[in-house]
């Protein structure tokens, strides 16, 4: 008995994930002064030297985990086997862990400048995905239904709360810096308008057994609610409907507003700046929004054990008996899609405050401490709302080692909400051949150069032309 729970909670590890050490913040680009990239983390920065620049479409993956592969398995010398130690699992992971992919594209951007001011226009697409992955599920796995003392664990809970979210937007951006050159300073504004494409959620999750004290049985109790928002409606016949004038009409469209705030002050060769990016009560999802259900309400399954007979023929087994088997204790919890009510979910509010010293033109050393809130669904009433706050320090040097070739290195110091990581190197190229075409890669959060020591990075590859 005490072992009957491994096989599905293998099952559910299988769909989960755990929580990321990173945000979607490339931090190197942030003392980049030549790079239009800068202005996605600051209005107020633009490229010096650059009167017009086109930004041409670029990409930035990201993964984050507080669990590297050799967190889970290791070679045991001692044995000479591989193990899985849930212990060590155990002591890597709070309730609060995420998993974290994602999947930004800058569409088509550009920028020019007009005396003081220096107008920027640019538009990307945002892809996340969190997967929580649930401490007491690896617990479970780990003692079964049995406490240390041998006592019977009357309840064990696998999953709780919202266990997966998704998100996809367009993001579509005007912005405007003024600088006032006999202070030395430069102030920027940028309005955000986002259109929703995708969101995908789990409420009140919830999954438990009930073991009964004379261990004759297992109860389990199972209850789910998943809800998503789209820009198209979904059929279960026909699957989405796809009509591009509802595409273009805002007025049916899950929309919301954001907008950053960016400052800088030059004194010499001393830069310090400071910004607030994402300013927003998110998207609000009021199309096409559905939630499924479980058909009987929460389900509710008793095991005590099963008659093979009722499902075998002379040694063979019957798949209309065994079907028939599964739907009498699974029936239940077959999903029934309905209508739902709209709903708001924030995106991240971002600050960025940093500090640069140049060294004759040639070498520019930076210090930038980036502050992440993530307060995902907005809830109705007084439900409240679920924040986290993630932070990260960096430190980057850049080196100009021709016109045309600018190299940076640097590291970070990583908060998650629970743990510090304190070495994250990153490292990055920038090429503009002919002063005017430029090439960037970029990698930062780079937990390990050893793949299976590796908990997190952030890779972006991109193109742009600079006049």
């Amino acid at each position: 008995m005490k072992k009957i729970f491994i096989i599905g909670i293998m099952c559910v590890m299988g769909a989960m994930g755990a929580k990321a050490q990173f945000d979607e913040t490339n931090n190197l680009f942030y003392h980049l002064v030549r790079t239009p990239q800068s202005n996605y983390l600051n209005p107020a920065f633009y490229p010096i030297k650059t009167t017009f620049y086109i930004n041409l479409p670029g990409t930035e993956l990201q993964f984050g985990s507080p669990l590297a592969m050799t967190d889970v398995i290791h070679y045991d010398k001692s044995s000479q086997t591989t193990v899985i130690d849930l212990d060590n699992i155990l002591s890597c992971l709070s309730k609060e862990n995420k998993f974290r992919l994602g999947a930004n594209v800058n569409v088509f951007g550009f920028g020019f400048k007009v005396k003081n001011m220096f107008f920027t226009f640019s538009s990307r697409l945002t892809n996340t995905v969190n997967m929580g992955l649930p401490v007491s599920a690896i617990d479970a796995l780990r003692v079964g239904n049995m406490n240390d003392d041998g006592t019977v664990r009357p309840v064990v809970e696998l999953l709780s709360g919202d266990v997966v979210n998704a998100t996809s937007y367009l993001e579509t951006a005007l912005g405007a810096a003024y600088s006032f050159d006999d202070l030395h300073l430069t102030v920027g504004l940028r309005a955000k308008l986002l259109y929703g494409v995708l969101n995908i959620r789990t409420d009140n999750t919830k999954l438990e057994f009930v073991t009964d004290p004379s261990m004759d049985s297992v109860t389990a109790r199972m209850y789910y609610e998943v809800q998503s928002a789209a820009c198209v409606p979904y059929d279960t016949a026909t699957g989405f409907d796809i009509n591009v004038g509802d595409l273009f009409n805002l007025g049916k469209a899950n929309t919301g507003l954001a907008f950053d705030l960016g400052a800088k002050y030059d004194w010499g060769p001393f830069t310090f700046s400071l910004a607030i990016n994402d300013l927003s009560a998110g998207i609000h999802w009021k199309n096409n929004v559905i939630t499924w259900r479980p058909q009987g309400g929460q389900g509710v399954i008793e095991f005590t054990g099963m008659d093979v007979s009722s499902i075998l023929d002379h040694g063979e087994m019957s798949t209309d008996s065994l079907s028939a088997y599964i739907e009498e204790r699974l029936g239940n919890m077959t999903p029934t899609m309905v209508d739902s009510g709209d709903y708001w979910f924030a995106v991240p509010t971002k600050i960025n405050l940093g500090a640069s010293y140049s060294f004759a033109k040639m070498f520019r050393a930076g210090l930038l401490f980036h502050g992440q809130f993530d307060r995902g669904l907005l809830c109705k009433g007084n439900d409240g709302v679920e924040n986290t706050f993630r932070f990260n320090t960096t430190l980057s040097c850049s080196v100009n080692l021709a016109n045309w070739v600018e190299a940076v290195v640097g590291s970070s110091i990583v908060y998650d909400g629970e743990s510090l990581d304190l070495f994250n190197p990153g490292f990055g190229l920038i090429l503009t051949p002919g002063t005017f075409f430029q090439l960037y890669f970029m990698t930062d959060y780079v937990s390990s150069f050893y793949l299976t020591d590796s908990k997190a990075f952030n890779i972006k590859v991109g193109l742009g032309l600079l006049f």
